[in-house]
Formats: structure tokens, C-alpha cells, sequence
């Protein structure tokens, strides 16, 4: 578009010459208005393309700070979310009196209905098997099995878990387990046990101390075919998003 108009502006000037050289012989007149208004013009034309080309420059320069700041409110968020999730766990270890150790999980085993972690701690780092772990906001799980350098946690997601727990309004007790989706079984109907209540490790087993925090009560109600409650439980760790784990010392 601008190398047309340019080349439009191009003939009338030699149109407006060849005018002004014919009428330079006469009596100026003509030719001197054609010079005069094709001359403005095309001053006026090269004036806006100069006020563009920087126009373009600034924009260039603008699109590049945008872009710096863009990266640099990224890295923002990602440092402000590791400083929360550092405090978490510094809040976390202050909170247990238990001594902790803390541990990064290398890999997940790909069964999601038996999910199991192998973390990078084993017994030169002091885990023992049968260890209870738990993580920034509840129970895990407990090691499973222990290597010199790693070590392999079975999480509560597995159908072979089985966890004592307890109702911390009610005291009402029975054993959390997994099939697709967390259940507690062994509380009869008659319990006061309700959606909403919290559950807790009761201490009963040679494992877990009692008072970890486990889950939220999301359903109770009556079977029509047994005397306990059907409960599900909504547990406090997020097993599908968790790094950082932490294995109780025996």
C-alpha cells in the first residue's frame, strides 16, 4: 500500500515539474501552483511515514517490556508459591512434637486403585518398616517396605490398607478402608456419627499414634441390609499431588 501511494505521489510531482519547466516559460503561474500544492503534499506524505516508523519502534519496545513483565510476574508466582509451601512445612514440623523425617517421593506406582510411593530416604536415613507417614495436611500411609537409600509407602489408597480411626465429636470408632473410594466400616447404626465430623486416628494398632488427622465425613446412612452405618470419607491429603512426605520415627 505505501510503495503505491508513493509511486502515485512519484508522477504527480513529474507531472507538477514538467508543468512548472512548460509554464517557466510563460508566466510562472501555473507551474508554480502545481510545484507548490504536489511539493506540500508530498512533504506531508513523508512526514506521516516518518511519524509511523517510529510509531512501529515504540510499539517494538512496548511488546518487549510487556513480555519482561509478563516472565517476571510468572516467576513471582511460582517463587511465592514455593515460600507458602516452605512455611507449610516448617508450620507442619513445629506442629508435631514426634520426631519426623521428611522425604521426597522419586516415583508413584502407575495402579491408581493400589497407589504406593517409593521416596528417597531408607534405613540409612532411619526409616523403619511399618513407619507411619503422613503429609502437610493428613495420614499417607505407612512404609511398606525399606532399602539402605529408598524406601516404598503404602499409601491409604490401596485395598489392602486398614486404618482405626475415630469420630472426634462422638468418639464413635471403626476401620477406614479403600475400594474406589474411602469407606469405614464397623460402626453400627445407633452411632452418632453424622456428614461433616472429623476423623482421627484412634491409636488402637501398633502403628499410627493417635490424633492424626485423617478425613471428613462427606456420608451416613443406614444400609438396608446390615446393622452399621454406610460412611464415606473425604481425606485430608490430596494423594494425586503430593512431593513432600513426612515418616514418623518409631
Amino acid at each position: 500500500m505505501g510503495k503505491k501511494t508513493l509511486r502515485v505521489y512519484f508522477l504527480l510531482f513529474c507531472v507538477s515539474l514538467s508543468l512548472l519547466i512548460i509554464d517557466g516559460f510563460r508566466h510562472g503561474g501555473l507551474g508554480d501552483k502545481c510545484y507548490c500544492f504536489f511539493s506540500l503534499n508530498f512533504r506531508g506524505f513523508m512526514s506521516k511515514v516518518s511519524v509511523s516508523n517510529k510509531l512501529k519502534q515504540e510499539n517494538s519496545v512496548l511488546l518487549e517490556k510487556i513480555a519482561v513483565l509478563s516472565y517476571e510476574g510468572q516467576l513471582y508466582k511460582e517463587l511465592k508459591k514455593e515460600n507458602q509451601e516452605l512455611k507449610e512445612i516448617l508450620e507442619f514440623k513445629f506442629s508435631y512434637p514426634a520426631a519426623i523425617i521428611p522425604a521426597e517421593i522419586e516415583r508413584e506406582t502407575p495402579e491408581e486403585i493400589n497407589l504406593s510411593y517409593q521416596i528417597n530416604k531408607g534405613s540409612s536415613g532411619e526409616i523403619e518398616p511399618n513407619a507411619p507417614v503422613i503429609g502437610l495436611k493428613g495420614v499417607v500411609g505407612k512404609v511398606l517396605k525399606v532399602s539402605e537409600n529408598a524406601s516404598i509407602v503404602q499409601t491409604l489408597k490401596n485395598y489392602n490398607s486398614a486404618l482405626s480411626v475415630k469420630d472426634t465429636r462422638s468418639e464413635a470408632r471403626g476401620i477406614l478402608k479403600w475400594s474406589k473410594k474411602f469407606f469405614v466400616e464397623g460402626i453400627p447404626q445407633y452411632a452418632d456419627l453424622k456428614e461433616g465430623d472429623t476423623l482421627v486416628t484412634s491409636g488402637e494398632g501398633s502403628v499410627f499414634p493417635k490424633g492424626l488427622p485423617v478425613g471428613i465425613v462427606t456420608y451416613a446412612g443406614k444400609k438396608t441390609d446390615d446393622y452399621s452405618l454406610e460412611i464415606e470419607v473425604k481425606p485430608f491429603e490430596n494423594f494425586d499431588k503430593s512431593d513432600v512426605i513426612f515418616v514418623i520415627k518409631r
